[in-house]
């Protein structure tokens, strides 16, 4: 199996996954987010595959959403399949890592939230700026980390959140600075999915749906009344904006 912008490698049932999107700091345009949903989709009950690896490709995790692409189909990047995706990865029965390095914003601090233990680079740094363009950060995947009120107020700060904090906040389970992250990472991974795989789905259903209610619900939730901002006449332009801002930054 190939794709446009991932890179599969299963290592022993270990599957790393890696974005590569490197020239576009890993935007999520709807192609990858379509592949990631794919492979986590068709994964989850492939014997084959024990757990989930992901990282990137580039000097950066992930810069969030290709905001490029939002203007040019006029939102409709934003508004495609958003709460399947999202469900897809963050209700994912068995465990995933998430390498974490460089730029991590936005979409991409939520692809990163999908990962049960979260190992970042020291020159790792987490934002969620949708705030500042008139956007609801989504509290549901962060709400999953650190609690709601802890979710909330990092939100209404709107700062970025240095990987040292995010440590300490619970965020980033491990701060590495040996040679080779991802070895670390696939034998953090191997210890989790050690396991009896029925065991580690009953943990995972339990983790995601009985403190805070159903995931599902949740997201869904969230997306509707994001949807609401959508409508907004001079969300767009707003894009447009912080777009040309946002891209200097990355570089």
């Amino acid at each position: 199996m190939s794709f446009e912008h991932l890179l599969l490698d299963n290592r022993n049932g270990l599957l790393v996954v890696t974005l590569n999107r490197p020239e576009m700091n890993n935007a999520l345009n709807i192609k990858i987010r379509d592949e990631l949903e794919s492979i986590f989709s068709d994964s989850k009950n492939d014997p084959a595959v024990k757990g989930i690896l992901l990282t990137a490709n580039g000097k950066n995790f992930c810069s969030g959403y290709d905001l490029q692409e939002v203007i040019d189909t006029k939102l409709d990047s934003f508004r495609h399949r958003i709460l399947e995706y999202h469900y897809e990865l963050y209700s994912y029965p068995k465990p995933v890592i998430s390498v974490l390095k460089g730029f991590c914003s936005a979409g991409g601090f939520d692809l990163a939230l999908c990962g049960d233990y979260i190992i970042a680079e020291k020159k790792t740094f987490l934002f969620r700026p949708e705030i500042r363009f008139g956007g609801p950060p989504l509290i549901t995947t962060l709400a999953r980390k650190v609690g709601p009120t802890k979710a909330l107020s990092l939100t209404l700060l709107g700062d970025p959140i240095r990987v040292q904090d995010a440590v300490s906040l619970g965020i980033v389970d491990e701060l590495y600075t040996g040679e080779d992250i991802v070895h670390h990472g696939l034998k953090v991974l191997e210890k989790m999915c050690r396991w009896n795989t029925d065991l580690i789905r009953a943990e995972k259903e339990i983790s995601n749906n009985f403190f805070m209610g159903n995931l599902y619900e949740n997201l869904k939730k969230e997306f509707d009344i994001f949807a609401k901002f959508l409508e907004n006449p001079n969300f767009l332009s707003i894009i447009l904006e912080y777009s040309k801002s946002i891209n200097q930054k990355v570089e």
